[in-house]
């Protein structure tokens, strides 16, 4: 019974919330550049993990989002409005904890998975509305309290990163093809809950 016990502490949930610090990003337009400001945005996620020693792994999943500022075709702005670039991502990620002779241990990690991505420009230069699926890696650095045995606060950053992502803009004189890269940081801090 103590073994199975042991190995029922080893499993756990989390849940974090943050905030998503945007990279602007520029997107590939036939014949024209195309530039996407993008404001901050909220960060959420949550995950399913093991402890193998100092080791954890787990199954996250998470939503990033950034409001559109601006986007400008060839340097003009286009007026154009929405809710920008939005990425639910579904993440392996493994971490390594750090031996701490107190209560707080950092740790660092980094994770692969899936985004899918999904933008939302309308304005007179043209509409960009659609989502695709690319692949995603994150890099990951923080630090945990232990509040008991099994329950424990963590707050740490992101650099997340999802690759092309291919959309259509539709424009009075015609569709062109348009791709964007999504990355940016995350800061956050959530609760982690052993069972």
């Amino acid at each position: 019974f103590l073994a199975a016990d042991i190995a029922a502490q080893d499993t756990y949930v989390s849940g974090q919330i943050g905030l998503r610090a945007v990279e602007n990003t520029s997107g590939d337009l036939t014949g024209a550049k195309l530039d996407a400001e993008l404001g901050n945005g909220l960060y959420l996620s949550g995950a399913l993990g093991q402890h193998w020693g100092n080791w954890r792994g787990e199954l996250e999943i998470s939503s990033r989002g950034s409001q559109l500022d601006a986007l400008l075709i060839d340097g003009v702005d286009t007026g154009a409005t929405g809710d920008g670039l939005t990425a639910t991502s579904l993440m392996a990620n493994v971490y390594y904890d750090f031996i701490s002779e107190g209560s707080f241990t950092p740790y660092i990690g980094a994770g692969i998975g899936m985004a899918r991505v999904t933008a939302d420009f309308q304005g007179a230069g043209g509409t960009i509305d659609g989502s695709d699926s690319s692949l995603a890696f994150q890099v990951i650095g923080g630090v945990s309290l232990s509040l008991s045995d099994n329950m424990s606060l963590f707050a740490d950053m992101r650099y997340f990163k999802a690759t092309s992502t291919d959309f259509m803009l539709t424009a009075p004189l015609g569709s062109s093809d348009v791709s964007f890269d999504f990355d940016g940081y995350t800061l956050g801090a959530g609760i982690r809950m052993r069972f």
